[in-house]
């Protein structure tokens, strides 16, 4: 009864907000601030697919007290429509939910944002490169900082891997903060070696909009085997099912041991292959001194933006079923299997850095 009562004041308040903008005295700057602020807020309530899991009886309070607050603002010029949108997006804690454009816009919503480790601050250089090469004779490194558009590197790689004769193999995934699934695929195939291990699934938040904003054709909402209707579509389509399992033809002989070394700029795809590798490679151990970013349990995201701002909001609009598992990685992300104490290095590039060799002593014990 209290959180209904203090629900129907944030109503009151937000009436008396609309009340006074409709009045000739408020400046066509400030009706048009919060207009295109509502349609950021409906589009998260709408169309974000976890929002749900978000906003939930714990925190509505919250929730209600932010918007209010923020509307108000916005209301008496307190505040700019950017900030107002870099807060209430930031709210959310969510790294696939974001706010970007141009360098003003980055820093805005960066105030706000869940923070990551700041890995160029603590070292002397850190710019992760695709590598390729032999650590020691009995180990070799495939250093793999992105899964944009580099599964034909990937292949290369794992093709010099399995002629150098090294019975280890590090992945190096640092700065991974990910891009596509099948990118790492042909790495994923030499780890795997446990067979009907089944994968969680994922649920689409399904509205007109997404689909619009993700250049969806009919044609291919139907490749996909989704409906074409929307007025009578269900709110959540089953994107992928729970339960599919991995299939390879056969189990690679190499690596005989296998290592993947993370850091907390891990993320997205980056974090799906610390999961899949966890889950059905039991020659692989996990290598770290922080979690990955915690970024995995959303995706498939469009862009949202409104008419007229310097701005793009990017919003996933599917979930993994572990929200409704209670399983989420986000946002404590994935511990690794070996916590390392070392010192961060000084460098991190193409090189091969003082905990690749740390790791590479440790496969042999």
């Amino acid at each position: 009864m209290k959180f209904e009562m203090n629900r129907k004041t944030i109503i009151t308040a937000l009436l008396a907000l609309v009340s006074l903008v409709a009045s000739a005295a408020v400046p066509d700057s400030i009706r048009q601030n919060l207009a295109d602020f509502d349609s950021v807020i409906y589009m998260a309530e709408h169309d974000y697919a976890p929002f749900k899991f978000k906003v939930t009886n714990k925190n509505k309070k919250e929730y209600y007290a932010l918007k209010k607050r923020l509307l108000k603002d916005l209301a008496k010029g307190r505040r700019t429509w950017q900030d107002a949108v870099c807060a209430y997006v930031g709210w959310f804690g969510d790294h696939h939910f974001f706010v970007f454009g141009n360098q003003e816009v980055n820093e805005n919503y960066h105030k706000y944002s869940r923070k990551r480790i700041e890995y160029w601050t603590l070292m002397d250089e850190y710019h992760p490169k695709p590598t390729s090469c032999k650590v020691d004779n009995d180990t070799w490194l495939i250093r793999f900082p992105s899964c944009d558009n580099t599964r034909a590197w990937v292949e290369q790689s794992v093709h010099e891997y399995l002629a150098s004769g090294c019975s280890n193999l590090i992945i190096d995934i640092r700065g991974n903060g990910g891009g596509r699934d099948d990118s790492y695929q042909p790495l994923f195939q030499l780890l795997f070696d446990t067979p009907d291990c089944s994968r969680d699934g994922a649920m689409l938040r399904y509205t007109e909009a997404s689909i619009k904003r993700c250049g969806l054709t009919e044609e291919k909402l139907k490749d996909f085997g989704l409906p074409t209707d929307f007025a009578s579509a269900p709110e959540y389509v089953v994107w992928v099912k729970d339960g599919a399992t991995f299939h390879y033809d056969s189990i690679s002989s190499f690596p005989k041991k296998a290592a993947i070394v993370i850091d907390n700029s891990v993320a997205s795809s980056g974090e799906e292959l610390v999961l899949d590798a966890r889950l059905a490679s039991s020659r692989t151990r996990i290598y770290g001194r922080d979690n990955t970013a915690g970024c995995v349990d959303t995706g498939n995201c469009p862009h949202f933006k409104p008419t007229g701002r310097n701005v793009n909001i990017q919003y996933p609009m599917s979930y993994s079923t572990r929200w409704e598992k209670d399983t989420c990685v986000d946002p404590t992300g994935i511990a690794p299997d070996v916590r390392m104490t070392l010192p961060y290095p000084k460098r991190l590039t193409d090189n091969i850095d003082e905990w690749v060799l740390w790791v590479a002593e440790d496969m042999k014990r």
